[in-house]
């Protein structure tokens, strides 16, 4: 049940991190959101990677 909190919380912080960068007016702005979106979906992509290779091993 964490695994699906952790996931939603960090999807919620790439939208938040989306709308950050649509309505920067400076780069730094820009740049924080941007990143705060890519770290969201690698780290989303991660947890199915664990997913799997937990399934894998069994």
């Amino acid at each position: 049940m964490s695994h699906w909190i952790m996931g939603i919380f960090t999807g919620l912080l790439g939208l938040a991190g989306l709308l950050m960068a649509g309505a920067a007016r400076d780069f730094g702005i820009l740049a924080f959101g941007l990143a705060l979106a890519l770290y969201a979906v690698l780290f989303c992509w991660w947890m199915i990677k664990t997913a799997y290779d937990e399934i894998e091993q069994e």
